[in-house]
């Protein structure tokens, strides 16, 4: 019975890459549009949003900083959330930095030693956020043109990963954690351009993930597969078929979620819940990033929680928070963002190019 299964679950996987395939070659048009938007989406959202995090991220780790964090700081995340030594600083530090910083974290410190791969893999579902660049600039602004809109998100998601964070302290309290070396401070070129290194490499996964999963999704919509979905999720909601598209859009890859109506506050507690999850891209993006290091499936099962109990919280604050709020057609009509040029981040690539190549001489030299 077990063979059976795992030849099924073989040839559904054989006859999904050839019809994908068949896809790429016969519908180059559609594939072409795909990519294209993903990429100039990397160049003008997902690059301006995480690249800085992920150079300063890395070079926390690598430079020893997060491992010196006062005590006084440390004390809590070990009196509230069980967590030790430098875990409770990549928490606090992760629900402000972009979702896959924690995950990126977590994997160099256990590498490290400083925490067990069980540990970090159920951490990776807690040290996640989508961060306030990325929350005002690519959700609020484009759904709401309102920063208020944005904070409730802000809050919202926040408050979801600190209440799964205490629920999980009483697992992370049983679980010894290794003993934590004192190590170096290093704070030089070196570490530096290392750290900008591994920042450019995590990027390149990132969007080139980005850009396959735009391809699965043209073939998911060409196919009629997310068409019937929508239609489903429309019958069991109630929602428009639209909006059951768009926000199944969303859940696939969060970046869409301007495929969904404007200034509909009614959506607001399923916005919430959407970026609290992080999308499937998202997922897919950590597990790239990971490189099998660490498991996803308890991030998974983290994520969708967390998805539910941030969507109850917006339902419950958004009447408070929303109370002085003036939703007048001439300001709803106002959008705070733009789309920005692509030159910046394309030249940010290239210097990252030169830099790699400049730093490889530079080792052989040596």
């Amino acid at each position: 019975m077990k063979k059976i299964r795992e030849n099924t679950l073989l040839l559904i996987k054989i006859s999904a890459a050839v019809l994908v395939t068949v896809f790429c070659l016969t519908e180059t048009d559609m594939v072409k549009t795909a990519v294209y938007d993903s990429v100039m989406k990397c160049l003008t959202v997902v690059i301006p949003s995480l690249y800085g995090m992920m150079i300063l991220s890395g070079f926390l780790v690598k430079s020893g900083i997060i491992g010196r964090f006062p005590r006084i700081l440390t004390k809590p995340g070990k009196a509230i959330f069980g967590m030790d030594g430098s875990i409770f600083p990549i928490f606090l530090f992760s629900l402000f930095a972009g979702y896959p910083v924690g995950a990126k974290m977590l994997s160099a410190e256990a590498e490290q030693g400083h925490v067990s791969r069980h540990d970090a893999e159920l951490l990776s579902g807690v040290c996640f956020g989508a961060g306030p660049a990325f929350i005002f600039g690519c959700i609020s602004s484009q759904l709401y043109g309102s920063h208020t809109a944005g904070r409730i998100i802000l809050v919202s998601t926040i408050a979801a990963n600190l209440l799964i964070a205490l629920v999980l302290s009483f697992r992370l309290r049983r679980n010894a954690a290794p003993p934590l070396k004192k190590e170096k401070l290093n704070i030089s070129a070196d570490v530096l351009t290392e750290s900008i290194l591994s920042g450019g490499r995590s990027m390149a996964d990132i969007c080139i993930m980005i850009a396959a999963f735009s391809v699965l999704t043209a073939f998911l919509s060409s196919t009629g597969v997310l068409g019937y979905v929508a239609e489903l999720i429309s019958t069991l909601s109630g929602f428009s078929s639209e909006t059951a598209e768009g926000l199944l859009y969303a859940f696939l890859d969060v970046t869409a979620v301007n495929k969904l109506p404007e200034n509909n506050y009614k959506l607001l507690p399923a916005v919430c819940g959407l970026a609290s999850f992080g999308g499937v891209c998202v997922i897919m993006q950590i597990a790239a990033l990971a490189s099998g290091k660490l498991s996803v499936r308890p991030l998974i099962f983290l994520r969708l929680t967390a998805a539910v109990i941030s969507g109850f919280i917006c339902r419950l604050i958004m009447p408070f928070m929303l109370s002085d709020e003036t939703v007048a057609a001439s300001e709803l009509s106002f959008s705070l963002h733009q789309a920005d040029s692509p030159v910046p981040s394309f030249l940010l690539i290239i210097m990252t190019v030169i830099l790699f190549g400049e730093y490889e001489k530079l080792g052989k030299n040596e």
